[in-house]
């Protein structure tokens, strides 16, 4: 019988958490197709109707926290009554949290995936699109909410965002201070000078 959406689903998500959990534990390298796909219950062939090859899992996994971080966020009560700089906050902290259990494998997922842009770009794209979708829902509400003046929010703003996300999570994984509190004001400067550059408007006059 075929498997309903739902159903492929939960067994993709299953399949990139079985994966994850022996990559760390065993190393990437030394993980197998075969045992991933043993340790999740399903035929030796079935996981490449998922994944075909490991590489594939560690880019799944990360657009899996990407999507996973924004279900959480849109679960947030009273969210909306959130100014921006809190939705962004409160969005790269969940971000980081969904990361937090598999923190150690982070800096090998993300030196075999963003920097790779060539080979990957369909991938990529793939991630940043979830990323960007949120952000600009961020950006869409401010500007009618008068947080911010009208700019353009479709084109470089996103990408400057990004950037300052990955400025964060990089800081953040080497970042072994008590409950990652150097991370949180690293942030928070970030966030306040980014903030502050969009409440002014720099960039449209700018690009103007």
């Amino acid at each position: 019988m075929k498997k309903s959406k739902k159903d492929q689903e939960k067994t993709r998500v299953k399949l990139i958490e079985t994966a994850i959990d022996l990559m760390i534990q065993k190393g990437y390298d030394k993980a197998s197709m075969r045992e991933i796909a043993r340790r999740a219950g399903l035929g030796d062939a079935t996981i490449y109707n998922y994944f075909p090859t490991k590489e594939a899992i560690v880019w799944g996994y990360i657009q899996l926290r990407h999507e996973q971080a924004v279900s959480t966020v849109d679960k947030i009560p009273e969210f909306s009554d959130f100014t921006l700089k809190e939705k962004l906050h409160s969005y790269f902290e969940t971000l980081l949290e969904g990361f937090l259990p598999e923190k150690e494998f982070l800096p090998t997922a993300f030196k075999m995936t963003h920097q790779s842009f060539l080979t990957h770009s369909t991938e990529i794209k793939s991630i940043n699109q979830v990323f960007f979708t949120q952000v600009r829902s961020f950006l869409s509400v401010a500007i009618e909410k008068e947080e911010i003046p009208d700019q353009p929010i479709d084109t470089v703003i996103p990408y400057l965002i990004l950037d300052l996300y990955f400025m964060i999570i990089f800081y953040w994984m080497k970042d072994e201070s008590e409950l990652f509190h150097k991370s949180t004001e690293f942030m928070d400067l970030l966030l306040g000078i980014a903030i502050s550059v969009l409440e002014q408007g720099l960039i449209g006059k700018f690009m103007d």
